[in-house]
């Protein structure tokens, strides 16, 4: 089966504004294109077999991302999330794969384990989305098999519109959250949860 996994990615001089508060705008940067590399050397050594596909307006980010073995889409601008991923929706139907996952650069902490459960969910379902703590998405697997076309629905509340979405296409669909894929680095707030959850790991090993 062949699989796409698309990352959507700010310039990093634009990206975590909200953390403005506790970092200066170097600190945010630096954190913004770490997170990007870590997810690029994730999915390149634990699932080699998708292709990679970087969406960005940044000319820093499409270098970062043809060093490291990925396909960029270069945007002439920033046009949000939900142009992205129509755009790597677009790309992955075109060259007929089977598979979608959109997934972000922010996630501090990947496990195998959560990926290998949402991709067995895609098995069986033909939309699976991963729901991030606030309400968000922090991942979405289309099988690209069963349809044309998809409305993306990023921002508020986009777990459920995702899910509402998917029904309406008479598509079949499954809402789940996992510990740290439903976790993404956007406030100090979220630093201080991922902080409790990796104790709480550490403490159960």
């Amino acid at each position: 089966m062949r699989t796409v996994v698309a990352i959507p990615m700010k310039d990093p001089a634009e990206s975590k504004s909200r953390l403005a508060d506790a970092l200066t705008a170097a600190q945010r940067e630096k954190m913004a294109l770490a997170l990007f590399r870590r997810a690029q050397s994730f999915f390149g050594a634990q699932f080699p077999d998708f292709e990679r596909l970087v969406v960005t307006p940044s000319r820093r980010i499409a270098t970062e991302a043809t060093a490291c073995s990925a396909v960029v889409l270069v945007e002439e601008s920033t046009r949000g999330l939900n142009k992205a991923a129509e755009r790597a929706f677009i790309w992955a139907k075109t060259r007929g794969c089977d598979r979608l996952l959109i997934v972000p650069a922010d996630i501090p902490i990947w496990l195998r384990s959560e990926l290998d459960e949402l991709l067995d969910h895609g098995r069986r379902f033909d939309v699976v989305v991963a729901r991030a703590h606030d309400g968000g998405t922090n991942a979405l697997l289309i099988n690209l098999t069963r349809t044309d076309r998809f409305e993306f629905c990023y921002g508020f509340d986009s777990a459920r519109r995702h899910a509402d979405v998917a029904s309406a296409a008479a598509l079949s669909s499954v809402t789940k959250q996992w510990p740290f894929l439903g976790h993404d680095v956007d406030t100090v707030a979220d630093c201080l949860v991922l902080s409790q959850k990796l104790s709480s790991l550490t403490d159960a090993s």
